[in-house]
């Protein structure tokens, strides 16, 4: 049995972005590919009628794409070194039409702005892009206008001009006047028709059946960014857009268009605040009428560091929805009809990262125990799944892969699921370390998937143990609701768990335990190094520790820190230092190493940079790994070679620390 190595995840394949076309007999999906040497992911579209898979051509480092026809599908593709070069200096979209039966490439069309086509619309293409309200010249203007424009555009890209929040947003970078647009293109004039004015910014968008209307969410910019949308719905016919919703009293989580019914899954965030799971409404008579309550988590919020880019999480069928929702630890497909019932419909054991409907046939892109992505074909009337394709079938062959083993640390009101993977050749005669792996969000959980970190260490001979304590999803609001609590309740089950772990493992050696964890992971170890000296060392991943200074510096700092820690800056600045780990840096003896990117607007490098200085002026054992460029999304979708860098640190720093036997 061979050890899983460090960079095993450069073999991996990642699959991801699911379309049918219209007649629902085909699919296309891509899969990527990391690429050390060109630091960056290489991606290939596929085709498939769900049985068989075929290869159509390379998109390079692009991912994305769209079916025109059920015969034809557009490609957001630049098949030159110029037109990369148009695309990046003259902000400029370039499309090709792929024919998917002749294996064609052609050039379909040259858009004069950064656009991204939406929908085909017979003649006409709804396409989208985020633009300033100056940046409306680039399509606007005349050519030679438009080079003067370009030209002037250019000296203004030393500074930024800022009179809103959020001002920048993980991922995107700065996006301070800029606006989520919509746009008609006609294909025989070439004329470009605004269906938004240049200060609204949009959200949610959806074209019904019979490509008539598009119904979308969106708000005007008045300087800070609502948690609140409305609806509107444009006439294809009349060219006549209405507000369907204009109340501010809803977050709107996802827009459902079945049969001539407007669905709405949202929340009024009262009882849970900005966590709160949502509820189905209809729209009427621009009211919102509770269809059912649910209260569940939708979609997939089950980590992992094994998948890249994303997929639907929905399909519709006639008059029923099916959904991807989180339970407990793992993934099911839930439906809802028009009358307002839910039901369980598929339980899968493990996550699925997408769904789609073709050939009469659901399918999903699914991480199935300890295996990684693949193709299944679900049976819903049998709660069985075939697997469907062999992308990744062979990468862990003959590799030790460590199967979780559940572990519940039961307390008075609640239970915490947890998970332990041994080391490969596990001796219980000998003595092992252990590293306790928290996760972020705080609502998100961890599942019983192939996690690429966590199998890499239990290959070198460290004991894993990871839990789901009070904050985490998949078993309701109440469970996930630490607001006013961090540090408190979820810190006790983190800590019982580990407790719990040591007393039915006496071969774990409690002098060589270890903890890590990033985002609200990360804010939990900079916690956890302050109130306790158990561990041996710690690594800190881009986190959070003041939560005073992480309100007016995050993309979301400005509601999310009111929101959790129930005060605000201006009028509760003990209540936020009392919940902040740097307020408790004195009391820190255990070795932190901080990763971070200067690019993550999440959590940004500003929180590691106090924290880091304190505990060294302190002379206390830290490093800083500050990583350039990266994001927020570091170890799930950085670039091959920091995510590396990154694993190589942070095994280095616990391997600097352990004691070997």
């Amino acid at each position: 049995m061979n050890t899983i190595r460090l960079n095993h995840f450069l073999e991996f394949r990642f699959l991801s972005g699911m379309q049918t076309n219209e007649k629902k007999d085909v699919l296309c999906f891509l899969v990527a590919k990391a690429n050390e040497k060109k630091n960056d992911y290489a991606y290939d579209l596929w085709l498939s009628d769900g049985m068989k898979h075929r290869k159509l051509m390379s998109l390079k480092n692009k991912g994305s794409y769209l079916f025109e026809t059920d015969d034809t599908v557009l490609l957001n593709y630049q098949k030159t070194k110029a037109e990369e070069k148009k695309v990046k200096d003259d902000k400029m979209s370039i499309y090709y039409r792929y024919h998917l039966k002749e294996n064609r490439l052609e050039h379909a069309y040259t858009f004069h702005f950064p656009a991204t086509i939406l929908k085909v619309l017979g003649n006409t293409l709804l396409l989208k892009a985020t633009l300033t309200s100056e940046n409306h010249h680039l399509y606007l203007d005349k050519p030679e206008d438009r080079k003067k424009y370009l030209s002037e555009a250019k000296k203004q890209t030393a500074y930024e001009d800022i009179s809103e929040i959020p001002f920048y947003f993980n991922g995107q970078g700065h996006i301070a006047n800029q606006r989520n647009q919509l746009f008609l293109y006609d294909t025989l004039t070439k004329e470009i028709k605004p269906l938004v004015d240049p200060d609204f910014n949009v959200g949610i968008v959806k074209v019904t059946d019979d490509l008539k209307k598009i119904v979308y969410t969106g708000s005007q910019m008045t300087g800070i960014k609502r948690l609140t949308t409305h609806v509107f719905s444009y006439d294809l016919i009349s060219h006549e857009t209405s507000m369907l919703y204009h109340e501010d009293d809803c977050s709107i989580s996802n827009l459902y268009l079945m049969k001539d019914q407007i669905i709405i899954a949202g929340t009024d965030m009262r009882d849970f605040g900005i966590n709160q799971n949502p509820d189905f409404f209809i729209l009427k008579h621009k009211k919102l009428e509770l269809l059912t309550i649910y209260r569940g988590s939708i979609g997939n919020t089950v980590g992992s560091d094994v998948r890249l880019g994303d997929s639907t999480k929905d399909v519709i069928i006639d008059d029923k929805l099916y959904f991807i929702a989180t339970v407990d630890d793992h993934c099911q497909i839930h439906s809802l009809n028009l009358n307002g019932t839910i039901k369980m419909e598929f339980q899968f054991n493990g996550t699925i990262d997408g769904l789609i409907f073709v050939n009469k046939h659901f399918y999903a892109i699914g991480q199935y125990r300890q295996k990684l992505q693949e193709i299944y074909q679900l049976n819903l009337q049998e709660n069985r799944q075939l697997q469907m394709s062999r992308f990744n079938q062979n990468i862990l062959k003959n590799y030790y892969v460590a199967t979780p083993k559940e572990i519940l640390y039961k307390g008075i009101s609640h239970v915490v699921k947890g998970f332990i993977l041994y080391p490969k050749d596990f001796d219980e005669k000998k003595k092992y370390p252990m590293i306790l792996d928290i996760h972020g969000g705080p609502k998100t959980v961890y599942g019983k998937v192939y996690y690429h970190e966590m199998q890499y260490w239990a290959n070198l001979g460290y004991v894993v143990c990871f839990a789901n304590p009070r904050g985490s999803d998949g078993k309701g609001d109440a469970f996930a609701d630490i607001r006013g609590k961090y540090g408190t309740i979820d810190y006790d089950d983190l800590m019982r768990f580990t407790d719990l772990v040591l007393e039915k493992n006496p071969s774990i050696d409690p002098e060589q335990l270890f903890v890590t964890g990033g985002s609200y992971g990360g804010f939990m170890t900079n916690w956890i190094v302050g109130h306790t000296d158990r561990f041996k060392a710690a690594v800190t991943q881009r986190s959070i520790s003041n939560w005073l200074s992480f309100h007016g510096t995050s993309d979301i700092g400005f509601y999310f820190s009111t929101d959790q820690t129930g005060g605000h800056p201006m009028i509760d600045m003990d209540k936020l230092y009392e919940q902040s780990p740097i307020k408790y840096t004195k009391q820190v003896k255990t070795p932190l190493l901080f990763i971070h990117s200067d690019a993550d607007y999440r959590c940004p490098i500003e929180q590691a940079m106090q924290f880091f200085t304190l505990l060294k002026e302190q002379g206390l054992e830290t490093k800083l790994v500050w990583f350039k460029g990266e994001t927020h999304e570091l170890s799930r979708s950085g670039k091959p070679q920091a995510r590396i860098k990154r694993l190589t640190e942070i095994t280095s720093w616990f391997e600097t620390y352990r004691r070997h036997q």
